[in-house]
């Protein structure tokens, strides 16, 4: 229990790193003399770095032990905020972010595998519902105090507190995440290659999970911006606005991380999210009815989101102890092509056609995930050993 209460910590103080600037894309922009795009390739340079190392990370963990690659990517995801907040100009602000992304890749893989070790399949739902909850209250309470705590300290202020608290939550993994032990790591070194885990199922899994990152990301980041740019609010209304928000997206992983050990199949209550998600995408961003009526959208939006991620986690982490670290690994890779897609592809979107285009987008990309998370269905051999 200790070792999942520091990994739910750690991974809300990671994942705040990562989207901490959100709030700030239009001051940021200013102050360093850049556009929106320029905001949207510092996000990309995140997630293309976080993807790639996400590669390899995961497998690395399965032979060297989670703990090592736990506190590089810990480290990795302090100095990012710190880094940018120091920055003057882009190329600066872009290696911070390359860093962080770095950091990022190397932990949120390893952290979801060392929580699925912990856990037997029945109770891993669970488990990875209160994961991911740590990464929505880096939404609900993380992007929100950050947003508020800019308005006394300024945007860089707060993103350089972001990073000392990461070092504190690096120094809990130390002190309750165990060591590899040497006959531990000889069972890794001589298990499967997770390229021999690639199967159709397992594909339509990540590429459904690649889906849902985009539905997310895409609110997740420029929810601010849009809120922003319709209804023109302060950063104090914004914080309270994202925070209410965000408060859907911790309801939704708690319901489906219950849900997520209950049902009988999975990949239905995925595949379920996925579409609802998708239809909320078009009233989401393409009405502006007031701005309280558009936060309570967004509630509702990123409740339906996050029911399913669990469901999604857990079916992707039925593998062997030997190569979990490698397949979520792989997984955190596809989850990035997502961020990718709504940061990078999203902000040039939004920069020349407008929200309602990315609105539509993402729409078609709640539909394509459903479907994916349908054709993801574990065989009936493998759902008789626990929920498919």
């Amino acid at each position: 229990m200790f070792l999942l209460i520091s990994l739910v910590l750690a991974t809300y103080f990671g994942n705040g790193s990562a989207i901490a600037m959100t709030p700030f894309l239009l001051d940021i922009a200013r102050d360093l003399n850049a556009d929106l795009s320029a905001m949207g390739v510092l996000l990309a340079a995140s997630s293309v770095t976080w993807g790639t190392v996400s590669l390899f990370a995961g497998a690395i963990s399965d032979r060297l032990g989670r703990r090592p690659v736990l506190l590089v990517g810990l480290a990795g995801l302090a100095l990012s905020p710190l880094g940018l907040a120091a920055s003057t100009v882009v190329p600066v602000a872009f290696v911070a972010r390359v860093i962080g992304g770095f950091g990022g890749g190397a932990f949120m893989g390893t952290a979801f595998a060392a929580a699925s070790d912990a856990f037997p399949t029945a109770e891993r739902g669970r488990a990875l519902g209160w994961m991911i909850t740590g990464q929505s209250i880096s939404l609900v309470l993380g992007v929100p105090l950050v947003a508020y705590l800019a308005s006394f300290v300024g945007w860089r202020g707060a993103l350089a507190f972001q990073g000392m608290a990461v070092l504190l939550a690096a120094l809990l993994v130390w002190l309750t995440v165990p060591g590899l032990p040497a006959r531990a790591r000889a069972a890794a070194a001589a298990g499967p290659s997770v390229w021999s885990l690639m199967t159709p199922r397992v594909l339509a899994l990540l590429t459904a999970n690649s889906m849902e990152r985009f539905c997310y990301g895409g609110v997740a980041v420029y929810l601010a911006t849009y809120l922003t740019t319709s209804y023109g609010v302060s950063l104090e209304v914004l914080a309270v606005g994202l925070g209410l928000v965000a408060l859907g997206n911790l309801c939704g992983n708690f319901v489906g991380g219950e849900l997520s050990d209950r049902l009988r199949s999975r990949t239905a209550l995925s595949a379920v999210s996925l579409l609802v998600t998708g239809l909320l995408a078009l009233p989401l961003l393409l009405w502006q009815p007031g701005l309280w009526v558009s936060v309570a959208f967004g509630f509702v939006y990123t409740v339906a989101n996050a029911i399913g991620r669990p469901s999604l986690m857990a079916g992707v982490s039925e593998v062997s102890n030997e190569a979990r670290g490698a397949l979520l690994g792989v997984n955190m890779t596809f989850a990035s092509f997502g961020w990718l897609g709504s940061q990078a592809v999203g902000g040039w979107i939004i920069t020349t056609m407008g929200f309602p285009v990315f609105g539509a987008i993402t729409a078609a990309c709640g539909v394509v995930g459903a479907l994916m998370a349908v054709a993801g269905r574990m065989p009936s051999r493998e759902a008789a050993q626990g929920p498919a």
